[in-house]
């Protein structure tokens, strides 16, 4: 099966889920209120790996801040035929907008943007025959910006599912410049 049928269920998997929250779902009371703290856990896929990210979050008036790191897996094909497995660890944070939102704040839509900065780790468990020098060093300083949107609906008033999707834009990496990821995620409300 291909990248893009797989894609593909995934997003009909999450739409039609998020269509049978709503059509079970009662009226909930809940509210992003501005000083808010909340901790998002997020898993994504980006075309080649599945990913993981923590966000510590606070609600602002007309969104939300967010700082926290991720690591993100890629595969790159070289040349030679073989298949190079790189990292991305780093901390980032951002502001996201908030777009749209149900009256009772039930079910929200943001976009934003932000800046990270961590490590490139280059075959970070050594598979490459020896033969293969990437010319590089293995460990590389990694810095970008990235806009992201995400759409949060509460199941709980104090627990959310996220459904999102990001474009990080890499300005130091050896092995690509513009990546994509699409994900799932959960918010627990700290308070």
């Amino acid at each position: 099966m291909t990248n893009r049928a797989i894609i593909s269920k995934i997003w009909r998997a999450v739409l039609v889920g998020t269509l049978l929250v709503f059509a079970c779902k009662t009226a909930s009371a809940q509210r992003t209120i501005s000083g808010q703290p909340t901790l998002a856990l997020s898993a994504y896929y980006t075309g080649s790996f599945v990913g993981a990210e923590a966000f510590f979050q606070q609600y602002t008036l007309g969104g939300f801040w967010e700082a926290g790191a991720f690591a993100t897996p890629y595969l790159h094909p070289l040349s030679s035929g073989d298949i190079l497995n790189n990292w991305h660890i780093a901390a980032s944070g951002g502001y996201l907008w908030r777009l749209a939102a149900t009256r009772s704040r039930s079910c929200n839509w943001y976009a934003g943007a932000g800046a990270y900065v961590g490590i490139e780790w280059l075959d970070p468990f050594g598979k490459l025959p020896g033969y293969i020098d990437l010319g590089v060093a293995d460990i590389r300083f990694l810095y970008g910006v990235y806009a992201k949107t995400v759409l949060e609906v509460f199941l709980s008033p104090r627990f959310a599912l996220l459904i999102q999707g990001a474009v990080p834009v890499n300005f130091s990496s050896v092995t690509g410049y513009i990546n994509w990821q699409a994900g799932l995620g959960v918010k627990i409300m700290l308070n």
